[in-house]
């Protein structure tokens, strides 16, 4: 299964990965808050539907378990997160890893949100646990890190992650060659990432019109990798 993104539910693809296989894990899964944007004019535009199982803990809890399972011994894991659902995650993933950091991701730009009782939101956090104890590569860098959000054009999924931010999580706790693992793919930026930095990738992604942009994005990528 290297190298693939599978249409379906993470929890049965996951029953196909072998115990401590997995290097790294780089993920961003629902953030259990029912989020959809309300900006948009066409409500039948797939921004402004909530993605699936963004109301679902115990497929979360579930989904943290088999990912310890399924990590060598020594690796790392990258899980995004939001504030609002920060105590959970956290708590369900000190049941089975050792914290190493909550990374703040800021923004170039802020939520709109509750305009009258909130400020805007610039930031999202990162969860960075350890399967036993994994060193990081290169030099020690701070847990505030800054990338632009992905916009216009170029976003393909509501929940996009920049590719320089995914390349980073990756290049920073695997090596050349290293079997990488998100289990829900979105559009594919994880594994776009992977083939940008010589690493192999497994995941899965249950939405049919995400998956089919997955692979698109890398099978154009990987055409692009060949011409280099």
């Amino acid at each position: 299964m290297i190298n693939k993104i599978i249409n379906m539910d993470v929890l049965e693809g996951m029953k196909k990965i072998d115990d401590s296989s997995i290097d790294l894990i780089v993920t961003d899964p629902p953030y259990l808050i029912n989020y959809k944007t309300n900006y948009r004019k066409d409500k039948n535009h797939k921004f402004s539907k909530v993605i699936a199982n963004d109301n679902n803990p115990e497929l979360i809890s579930a989904y943290i378990k088999e990912c310890h399972r399924i990590m060598k011994d020594n690796t790392a894991m990258y899980m995004f997160c939001s504030m609002d659902k920060i105590d959970f995650f956290k708590q369900e993933l000190e049941r089975y890893f050792n914290l190493k950091n909550i990374i703040v991701w800021v923004k170039n730009n802020h939520t709109a949100g509750d305009l009258k009782h909130q400020f805007g939101k610039q930031y999202e956090f990162i969860i960075l646990v350890n399967k036993g104890l994994c060193e990081f590569n290169g030099e020690r860098i701070t847990d505030v890190w800054q990338f632009k959000r992905v916009v216009g054009k170029n976003q393909v999924h509501q929940n996009q992650k920049p590719l320089e931010l995914i390349e980073r999580c990756i290049t920073k706790h695997s090596k050349v060659g290293d079997l990488v693992f998100d289990g829900f793919m979105g559009s594919g930026t994880t594994a776009v990432a992977c083939l940008n930095t010589d690493r192999n990738f497994i995941g899965f992604e249950i939405d049919k019109e995400y998956f089919d942009i997955a692979i698109d994005r890398v099978e154009n990528n990987a055409t692009q990798l060949s011409l280099i």
